[in-house]
C-alpha cells in the first residue's frame, strides 16, 4: 500500500487514543456508499518539526485512521469545533458558516473524493429547500464546516487505501516506542499555538502530505 508522506509521521501519531469499543456497531456505513467509508475527526495535533497539524480522522470500525495535514488556521479552526467552543475572532470556515446559514442551507455531508500529487481535493453538499448543491472545498474548511453542521464526512475508498494507516501498524508503532493507547500525545508535542503576528506562518500548501 502506497503511503505518500504520511507513514513518515507515524512516530507523532502513534499517541493517538482510539475511540472506545462498540463505536462501529452505532452507525453502520450506509448501504448506497459501497465505494466510500465514513470517517469521524478523532483528534488535531502539532507536528512541530514540519511547522504543521495533522487532522486525524478515523474509521466507523476503527481499523483505519487517515491523516490530513493542514495550515494553522485550519487546525485552530477544527479544534475550536472538537471542544464546542468559539474562536476569539472569525475565521474563514466561520465565514463560510454565516454564508452558508444566511442563504437557508446546512450542510449535509463532506467528501474527501481524491489525492494528487499530494493533494488532497472534496466537496461539501449543502441543502437549500429541497435542492442539493455539491459544492467544491478545501478538506480542511469542509471538516470544519461538517463539524459545525453535525455532517457526515465520508472519503472514497481509493484514498483510504492509498493515504491510510491500519490500526495494525499503528498498535505495531505504539509497540516498538512503548506508547500506550488512549494517552495524551508525547512529551515533544505542543498546545496549538494562538494565532497572531508573532507567529510563525504556515506551510504554503494545505491539505498536503508532509514530503520527507
Amino acid at each position: 500500500m502506497s503511503l505518500p508522506g504520511a507513514r513518515g509521521q507515524l512516530s507523532r501519531l502513534g499517541g493517538v487514543g482510539w475511540p472506545s469499543a462498540g463505536v462501529a456497531a452505532l452507525l453502520a456505513e450506509p448501504p448506497d456508499r459501497p465505494k466510500t467509508v465514513e470517517l469521524t475527526v478523532q483528534d488535531v495535533i502539532p507536528i512541530v518539526e514540519a511547522n504543521t497539524h495533522a487532522v486525524v480522522l478515523v474509521s466507523r470500525d476503527e481499523q483505519m485512521l487517515l491523516p490530513i495535514f493542514v495550515t494553522e488556521e485550519a487546525a485552530v479552526s477544527i479544534a475550536f469545533r472538537l471542544a464546542h467552543q468559539d474562536s476569539p475572532h472569525p475565521l474563514a470556515a466561520d465565514l463560510l458558516d454565516d454564508l452558508v446559514a444566511s442563504m437557508g442551507g446546512r450542510v449535509t455531508e463532506v467528501q474527501i473524493d481524491d489525492v494528487r500529487d499530494d493533494i488532497y481535493t472534496s466537496h461539501v453538499v449543502v441543502r437549500q429547500g429541497n435542492t442539493d448543491h455539491r459544492l467544491s472545498a478545501r478538506p480542511s474548511d469542509a471538516i470544519a464546516m461538517a463539524l459545525t453542521g453535525k455532517a457526515k464526512i465520508f472519503v472514497a475508498q481509493q484514498v483510504l487505501a492509498r493515504a491510510g494507516i491500519s490500526k495494525g501498524e499503528i498498535d505495531s508503532l505504539r509497540d516498538q516506542l512503548g506508547v500506550g493507547g488512549g494517552g495524551p500525545p508525547g512529551p515533544g508535542a505542543k498546545p496549538l499555538p494562538p494565532s497572531g503576528p508573532g507567529q510563525k506562518k504556515p506551510p504554503a500548501r494545505d491539505d498536503s502530505h508532509i514530503q520527507l
